[in-house]
């Protein structure tokens, strides 16, 4: 009797030792989840899936809030990301114009969070900035907003020549003040 009773009580303690390192593998995986999900996305919106990659960085993004991860550079990412997957569906597969106004408010969240958090590639922020131009010119016709945040794009990051593009096109069609 005392054999089994030693034998169970090894069985609790081994169990109770063990269960914080499930928990932290647990987190883990959580943490990993949204990353696995960000490139999921992105790789269905590239074969123009576009309604199941919204599915996957829609999830991804609930999965950082739930957790609490939404000052984060990969929360940014996936909110640019659903932002542009949102814009690209409405163009090419003309999804309803709804998706136009949720993805501004999207990437200008994004570009909110990208200003404040420390170590972020200018290349990465001047890539929201165009984006949300490209949402204010083409589909709102903000033309003197868009041109702001054009210069932003550029001032950020000179090299990029699609926002030199664009602002050129607007100061040369006279649509800016």
């Amino acid at each position: 009797m005392n054999v089994i009773r030693c034998l169970w009580i090894a069985l609790v303690l081994v169990t109770y030792a063990l269960t914080p390192v499930r928990a932290c593998a647990g987190q883990e995986q959580l943490d990993q989840a949204p990353q696995k999900l960000l490139k999921a996305g992105l790789g269905l919106m590239e074969k123009k899936h576009y309604l199941e990659a919204l599915d996957h960085l829609s999830e991804a993004r609930d999965a950082l809030e739930t957790s609490g991860q939404t000052e984060t550079p990969l929360y940014a990412e996936v909110m640019l990301s659903i932002a542009e997957t949102k814009i690209r569906a409405r163009i090419y597969q003309q999804f309803p114009a709804y998706y136009v106004k949720t993805a501004l408010e999207d990437v200008q969240s994004a570009n909110k969070l990208h200003e404040r958090l420390p170590g972020v590639m200018p290349e990465k922020l001047a890539e929201g900035y165009f984006l949300e131009g490209y949402i204010q010119k083409n589909f709102f016709m903000r033309y003197d907003a868009a041109a702001q945040v054009f210069s932003k794009a550029i001032t950020v990051d000179p090299s990029l020549t699609a926002a030199k593009r664009e602002l050129s096109e607007l100061l040369a069609e006279g649509k800016q003040k």
